[in-house]
């Protein structure tokens, strides 16, 4: 008699799947009918939602295969900076678009590699669905909908359960024969802990086993990456830090900042850590990235008590917080700053100071000072759990809300736009805020541009805004 079997959890990845048997099909290949939700969507199924009678030891076979990369992989291919892994595709078309063609082949083949791995519809081979991606950021797992356009955020930990659920059943009824595809499924499954401790540092770090010898002799030393082989999913500082500077840094600079790293104590912060959590449970995460930012600045001005107007000195409010904030010099390179807040170490930020860094300024300085404390309340918990790096390899999502966070902790918006109106020449009132509130120019300016002033401006002031501002706040 056929039955039914549900796997997972309805708040996480569900499998629902009515066995069939028949003498015609091949028990090992676990045939039925099924569908995957995620919380409730079903993401996996035929027309309407129906079930779909396939065999499932596809996904078996395509869980076994990706499982390291499935938990451990966290950066985009070429250090892609998407907002998500339904954008990569696009973004890549664009990086394409001025590229050697051979260049292209070869990075399209790695790129479908990439997504194939993190696709759950490649477990069902010769039949198509939209594509279901589920990418690991931190302590959090984005499952992202071709077909209905959005990503879902769930626990690291809640996915795990829900997939290891799905893939002990799947194994039990496909280890049904002495041979077979069922069998061997079956057998890679049980072995996919092994796997996943053998990949564990160079995925955790985004690096290939060539370049992890770069960094240190021995690529799969678990003592210098401070790494615990126990608990293979748990990311570290130094892990991140590397992963984050790929790209950014050669190899001796990354060294370099490595033992800068290493040599930060881990400090007790409760002010911060209360204050956090108090954020946390008022925010409600819809809205854009940036919309975000800004209603994150305002809490945090409304929480200790700053009037819209004042200017805040970060520095010491860092210091009372408990965060310690060094300077280092890493020159020739585009990284501003690092942050690390994990077990180990921390939580403190590390300015680069370096002549042609943002932080060599005192308003670059307080821009990244104000994005790292974004990080520091909003992200310590889910998907930056143990570090941060300022342009270095930080999801983008995350870099854009940061972004928009610190232009208004430091110069409300509100605040920029009275002075308009109360102004008369718009150059003059810049100027005295970049002064007063210690900001740049630039960031003055896209302040205004994204007041509700803007629109009172006339052609001109509007164009002249526009041309003393580089890139698209909103975009980047």
């Amino acid at each position: 008699m056929a039955r039914t079997i549900q796997l997972g959890s309805q708040e996480g990845i569900c499998l629902e799947l009515l066995l069939e048997s028949s003498e015609d099909k091949s028990a090992d290949l676990v045939w039925g009918s099924g569908r995957i939700f995620v919380n409730r969507t079903a993401v996996i199924a035929g027309d309407d939602d129906a079930s779909i009678s396939w065999t499932w030891v596809d996904l078996l076979e395509w869980l076994a295969k990706h499982w390291p990369s499935l938990l451990l992989e966290q950066a985009f291919p070429f250090q892609m900076a998407s907002t998500d892994i339904l954008a990569l595709q696009s973004d890549l078309e664009k990086r394409w678009e001025s590229m050697a063609e051979e260049r292209v082949e070869e990075e399209e083949e790695e790129a479908h590699r990439f997504l194939a791995r993190h696709d759950l519809t490649q477990g069902f081979k010769g039949i198509y669905f939209p594509s279901v991606y589920l990418m690991r950021q931190g302590n959090i797992i984005e499952i992202s909908s071709a077909e209905c356009s959005i990503t879902l955020r769930l626990a690291l930990s809640k996915v795990v359960a829900d997939l290891e659920q799905m893939g002990n059943q799947l194994a039990k009824l496909a280890d049904v024969t002495g041979q077979g595809r069922g069998k061997l499924a079956a057998q890679r499954w049980y072995a996919r802990e092994e796997r996943l401790n053998q990949n564990a540092l160079s995925l955790l770090a985004g690096l290939s086993p060539e370049s992890l010898k770069q960094l240190h002799p021995d690529a799969n030393n678990s003592t210098y990456w401070e790494f615990d082989a126990r608990s293979p999913l748990n990311d570290t500082e130094l892990l991140a830090a590397a992963r984050m500077t790929h790209s950014v840094l050669l190899p001796d600079q990354q060294h370099q900042l490595l033992e800068q790293v290493r040599m930060i104590p881990k400090g007790a912060t409760p002010s911060l850590d209360a204050l956090a959590a108090s954020l946390i449970h008022d925010f409600e995460g819809s809205g854009k990235p940036h919309d975000q930012g800004y209603w994150a600045a305002t809490w945090l001005r409304h929480e200790l008590a700053y009037e819209l107007h004042e200017p805040i000195n970060l520095i010491e409010l860092l210091q009372r917080w408990g965060v310690d904030v060094q300077e280092i010099e890493i020159p020739d390179t585009s990284l501003d700053a690092l942050a690390c807040w994990g077990p180990r170490h921390g939580p403190a930020v590390l300015l680069n100071t370096a002549s042609q860094s943002t932080a060599a300024h005192i308003h670059g300085k307080n821009s990244t000072l104000a994005h790292e404390i974004c990080h520091l309340l909003m992200d310590r918990d889910s998907a930056l759990p143990v570090a941060e790096v300022l342009n270095g390899n930080t999801p983008e999502r995350l870099e854009k809300r940061a972004r928009a966070f610190a232009a208004e902790l430091l110069l409300p918006r509100s605040v920029a736009a009275n002075k308009v109106k109360t102004g008369e020449d718009l150059k003059e009132v810049i100027d005295d805020l970049s002064q007063t509130y210690q900001v740049s120019l630039e960031l003055v300016s896209w302040q205004i541009i994204n007041s509700d002033i803007y629109t009172a401006l006339n052609a001109n002031e509007q164009r002249w805004l526009r041309n003393r501002v580089s890139r698209d706040f909103h975009a980047t």
